[in-house]
């Protein structure tokens, strides 16, 4: 009986040192492929990138352009917008602002962010922010409504690079 007590005494120990080694090991949340030579695993992310697009998007409820630069990196800003632009520099990037705050009279409202990490084949890691919001325009009174994706890089608590993309929702949604 005691040699049956201490089998299962050092399997029990076996058991859950091998299942706590295991939790604390990183999972994969998904995969990227952009670099175009195969899968990459992608990482839940550091939270604190997703405080930062949060403060993005209210910067833009608020047209505070002193605040979207100081969200923007400064010498190496890529912004693709839906419509094919590239917007390269922080002047170009509130100009565009500053005429669509005008002409479309934008309000977000923000539906999911969520961070995530990849280590590329080289060894280099980037923190993104993946996110969706609800966009609604005013023209003349009338309101439409887009849902806008984002894809944001962010390097050195800056963001870096990010894809826009977006598509006209339906009546009902």
């Amino acid at each position: 009986m005691k040699k049956l007590l201490l089998i299962l005494a050092v399997s029990a120990s076996v058991i859950a040192c091998t299942s706590k080694s295991s939790s604390n090991e990183k999972q994969p949340i998904g995969f990227d492929m952009a670099s175009g030579v195969g899968r990459t695993a992608l990482y839940g992310g550091d939270t604190t990138q997703v405080a930062l697009f949060e403060n993005y998007i209210k910067a833009l409820n608020d047209r505070d352009t002193a605040t979207l630069r100081s969200l923007e990196s400064p010498d190496s800003l890529q912004i693709y917008i839906p419509g094919g632009e590239v917007l390269t520099s922080g002047d170009s990037y509130i100009q565009f602002m500053a005429n669509y705050f005008t002409n479309m009279n934008p309000k977000w409202k923000l539906n999911f962010a969520m961070a995530s990490t990849l280590t590329d084949k080289n060894g280099k890691v980037s923190d993104w922010v993946t996110s969706s919001g609800t966009v609604t325009h005013t023209v003349d009174g009338k309101e439409t409504r887009v849902n806008r994706y984002f894809d944001a890089k962010i390097v050195n608590g800056k963001i870096q690079k990010m894809f826009v993309t977006e598509r006209k929702m339906t009546e009902g949604e």
